[in-house]
């Protein structure tokens, strides 16, 4: 059966090796990071997380060749998105580390989404702004970064970056649990086969224990869909397609978050 998460990671390792990540030290610009967690905390209302998200292996290029990741940045604040997840892989996902770059000059928390085997990733993440790095558990048992899950989370931690780890079933939540990173995404995508199922959430929380931030990921288009989730135990959600395709994104933020119910 095909493995995507081969083929994500393999691309990956092919633009580090090609040098996609080393950052020109001219780019880089001194700034005070911001704490997801924090951000997170402060919600009163449902605390969602905007995608900067071009394109996906499913939809192609979602807004062709005219994507603005700071216009969408600016719609979502707007709408009182808590933080800003961004997409910087160019192979599959139309991503790219200058859009990164924009968008963590605007206000709220960055996290640097890619798929990290090197610490040049981490590296370039700091320096063009993130606040956070998403690391997949499921690389880690893989053997496929050039370091372990606990090196990382403790580089991650020395570059002043948050970790969010992602994690796809109930034996990967509870070794998750055991670490030292900030944050858990379930990811409602199994990146295998990258079929959807809201209910993975729902599933690996009611059998498990919970100790820190919860982000729900992958799937989520509605109210009812956060709703779900929050009472499934998750405490933020980030969205991506929906937001990205919805026709008016303050609207919909709104209605997401539970502020807005016209």
């Amino acid at each position: 059966m095909r493995d995507v998460l081969d083929e994500l990671s393999g691309s990956a390792l092919n633009r580090v090796n090609l040098g996609f990540y080393d950052i020109d030290p001219g780019e880089v610009k001194e700034r005070n990071t911001v704490s997801f967690r924090r951000c997170i905390k402060a919600q009163t209302s449902a605390p969602v997380i905007g995608e900067i998200k071009p394109g996906s292996p499913s939809q192609g290029k979602i807004f062709g060749d005219e994507f603005d990741p700071v216009k969408l940045g600016r719609n979502y604040a707007n709408g009182g998105v808590t933080g800003f997840s961004v997409l910087t892989d160019p192979d599959h996902f139309y991503g790219s580390l200058d859009n990164l770059k924009k968008v963590a000059k605007l206000d709220g928390p960055v996290l640097m989404k890619d798929f990290i085997v090197d610490y040049s990733q981490v590296d370039a993440g700091k320096a063009l702004g993130a606040d956070a790095v998403l690391f997949i558990y499921r690389l880690f048992t893989r053997g496929i970064p050039g370091f372990s899950l606990e090196d990382g989370i403790k580089y991650a931690h020395q570059q002043g970056l948050e970790v969010l780890l992602e994690i796809n079933d109930e034996a990967e939540y509870e070794s998750a649990l055991k670490t030292d990173t900030d944050m858990i995404g379930i990811n409602n995508r199994d990146l295998r086969s990258l079929e959807v199922d809201l209910s993975t959430t729902r599933s690996i929380l009611s059998s498990a224990g919970k100790d820190r931030i919860v982000w729900a990921m992958s799937g989520i288009s509605d109210r009812s869909d956060i709703n779900y989730l929050r009472e499934a135990g998750a405490d933020v959600f980030l969205v991506g397609t929906s937001l990205v395709k919805a026709e008016d994104t303050k609207k919909n933020l709104q209605k997401l978050r539970g502020v807005f119910d016209g």
